[in-house]
């Protein structure tokens, strides 16, 4: 029998103190959540059956639910199911069901240029979103029988994985390499409810264990396949030595407080225009222009004027498919959070930009960035510019190749092991 437990707590908590209102809504959200496990885990059990029975009768429908471009992190996964005699890909372009007025909010016109993005690749693409009634399309009507998930948050009722448990197994591949220790990374609902939650290393499966409520039960251990292009690119490094300054987004926002900018970003541009002899690549997260704005760091006129001198000293790079740029680069300056491990297999120094205030690293990350350059302050930041940019005086690098082993990052295919785990599970013969 369903209870609102949710409407249940509102409720209540109309009569409670300014105190007692979030703890009792808390409460009664706990147990919607438990409710919501339990029905889920009843319906995976009867969807795991049900594709047992049908495996070798035809190819298994897999919908990758994405919103964003810049977040597609599983094009090796899509390439190799593709390939696969067992499973048919195709990507679900929807809408970020965000707040109105958040900077994660879409328009149609995005919605169609994500929607382009993969037909370009010649990626199977459905919409599903209705860009002329603006409403979302129930996922059930594509009759998935898994669905990839590429965010935890903003996914629309009707496309989430409490509603899709009914007809499908869910995963989630996160479009980003975790550093941060935050809740925010493990104790949602959403990463309790999906089916297979696929993990980096042993080091966040065991740190994420300790912390969330269904003890990791759901955490699989497959490396990342954003990392997969190291292994099937090998011979797409072009010597272009560029350096990369990658400012992340976070100013002001306690979860993360990664960002840099504000004491970085313009003596960085200005080193930048003094040494045109280095091909310069800018790389800003994709919506640092809307923090900046909203933080009061600078106005419109002065974010403009600052990409546009980034233009005029080398490359605005704001796309998605940024690993090439990695390949063909001789360092990289951020503060951005996934770069940090993304970045370490090129085995290329790496000046990390430190905030005081940034939320702590989780074990896994704390590894990486002990293979990296640091900067605090102005000071300590020229003194790196110089030795490491300009001299190429690079002192690091046994570390960070001791680093890369230690972590498996060279040699882990996420892919591979995300197909073997499908097959495993639907008792899928081999290959």
């Amino acid at each position: 029998m369903y209870i609102p437990f949710e409407t249940i707590g509102k409720t209540i908590a109309l009569f409670c103190t300014k105190n007692a209102k979030n703890k009792v809504l808390d409460y009664f959200m706990e147990l919607k959540t438990v409710q919501n496990c339990k029905y889920i885990e009843k319906n995976y059990k009867k969807v795991i059956k049900k594709l047992k029975k049908v495996k070798n009768k035809r190819k298994l429908r897999v919908a990758f639910l994405c919103s964003d471009e810049t977040k597609w992190k599983c094009e090796s996964l899509f390439k190799s199911l593709e390939k696969s005699e067992h499973f048919s890909p195709f990507i679900l372009v929807t809408k970020s069901d965000a707040p109105k007025n958040s900077s994660k909010q879409m328009n149609s016109k995005e919605v169609l240029d994500v929607y382009n993005f993969f037909t370009k690749k010649g990626f199977k693409t459905y919409f599903a979103y209705d860009t002329l009634k603006n409403k979302f399309i129930p996922i059930k009507k594509f009759k998935p029988d898994l669905i990839f998930y590429q965010q935890p948050w903003y996914n629309n009722t009707q496309q989430g994985p409490v509603v899709s448990s009914k007809f499908a197994l869910t995963y989630y591949v996160p479009y980003y390499i975790t550093n941060v220790s935050s809740p925010m990374e493990y104790n949602l609902r959403f990463h309790r409810y999906i089916q297979h939650y696929y993990v980096l290393n042993e080091i966040i499966k065991d740190f994420y264990s300790q912390r969330m409520k269904n003890k990791g039960k759901n955490l699989k251990v497959v490396g990342h396949t954003q990392l997969d292009y190291y292994l099937t690119n090998k011979c797409a490094k072009d010597c272009k030595n560029y350096v990369i300054y990658a400012p992340h987004w976070s100013i002001n926002y306690p979860q993360e407080n990664y960002a840099t900018f504000e004491w970085n970003g313009r003596e960085i541009l200005n080193f930048a225009k003094q040494h045109p002899e280095i091909n310069w690549v800018f790389k800003p997260h994709p919506i640092l222009k809307h923090r900046l704005l909203t933080q009061n760091v600078m106005t419109e006129d002065e974010i403009e004027n600052y990409w546009n001198e980034w233009k005029n000293a080398g490359l605005v790079y704001e796309g998605g498919d940024y690993m090439e740029l990695f390949t063909n680069s001789k360092a990289m300056i951020c503060d951005c959070g996934s770069f940090l491990t993304e970045y370490l297999p090129v085995n290329n120094p790496l000046i990390r930009l430190v905030s005081k205030d940034a939320y702590p690293y989780n074990p896994s990350a704390q590894i990486v960035v002990s293979a990296y350059y640091s900067a605090s302050n102005l000071q300590e930041l020229y003194e790196l510019l110089d030795k490491v940019i300009l001299k190429n005086m690079d002192t690091m690098e046994e570390k960070r190749k001791e680093i890369i082993k230690k972590l498996n990052l060279n040699s882990n295919n996420a892919a591979l092991n995300i197909l073997n785990d499908l097959k495993n599970e639907l008792d899928i013969k081999y290959p």
